[in-house]
């Protein structure tokens, strides 16, 4: 069975693309690994999309920068590819650990075949998830219900790769579009699909864990970021006027009680609020 995997990938990222089609080749031989559109914000010829329009009032985002906007367009990308392929793919960013389990549970994933957006990574951070809805040999699908800081590993289906790539808006980051359950919660739009948690995860970027065995180092290059420009957010320009500010904090605090109740909910249905577990040889930092 082949496996199309859709790499994001500078190209003056080599470093990477090397330890990464290296992994993937060691984890899951059989995957086929193409990589997707990757501009350069550092090229000195790089401009916004002119699609791209800041000042959105009804988002949490007033502006993105060129980094932001890049990454969305990646995946969006990615997204393309997997809806006209008729079949899953797996999309990767390129500074992952993988699990020596990855391959097993990407097979049994595949073989199983479920629908929605099915994330691989996590970060350390605890997150809100329902009961098991599906177990593939080992490993879990949770529905999740807290909002999730890292799209750097996860499963999508054709049909649902298909739907975000057309409906698909660059006007958050790309995280916090894909996986927020509650979006209108923060004032922002949202594509209403599925989102699951695979749990243990079997992947993890190197800013967020590392290898649980002290044998295994951690190339330092993926602790590197190649095309960040997250001070940037701090500027007025990005943060937007002060009504806009105004109106995000309001809805921060409508947030966090609405979310409130959904822990207590979710809990009394047997679902776990907690840092998400990693596979064997893979640790937290």
């Amino acid at each position: 069975m082949s496996i199309p995997i859709y790499l994001i990938n500078l190209d003056r990222a080599q470093d990477r693309r090397d330890y990464m089609l290296s992994e993937i080749a060691r984890v899951l031989p059989e995957a086929q690994v193409e990589r997707v559109l990757a501009n350069d914000i550092k090229s000195p010829n790089y401009a916004p999309p002119p699609d791209y329009s800041p000042g959105h009032w009804k988002s949490d985002r007033w502006a993105l920068g060129p980094s932001d906007i890049e990454i969305f367009r990646s995946h969006v990308d990615a997204w393309r590819k997997i809806a006209a392929s008729g079949q899953s793919g797996i999309v990767l960013e390129d500074d992952l650990l993988f699990s020596d389990q990855f391959g097993d549970c990407i097979r049994a994933l595949f073989e199983a075949n479920p629908e929605g957006i099915i994330r691989l990574d996590a970060t350390g951070d605890p997150a809100l998830l329902e009961p098991a809805c599906l177990q593939v040999c080992t490993f879990k699908l949770h529905q999740i219900r807290s909002i999730g800081a890292s799209a750097a590993a996860y499963m999508l289906d054709s049909g649902t790769a298909a739907k975000l790539a057309a409906d698909a808006r660059t006007e958050r980051t790309l995280d916090d579009y894909l996986f927020d359950p509650y979006p209108s919660e923060r004032g922002a739009s949202g594509h209403g699909l599925d989102i699951f948690q695979l749990e243990p995860v079997i992947a993890l970027q190197g800013q967020f864990g590392t290898f649980s065995s002290p044998s295994r180092d951690m190339p330092d290059f993926l602790l590197v970021t190649k095309r960040i420009d997250v001070a940037s957010r701090k500027n007025k320009e990005f943060r937007g006027p002060f009504l806009y500010r105004l109106k995000k904090e309001f809805l921060r605090a409508k947030h966090r009680r609405a979310q409130a109740t959904r822990v207590h909910d979710v809990l009394a249905k047997g679902g776990t609020h907690r840092t998400i577990e990693t596979a064997f040889d893979l640790r937290w930092n």
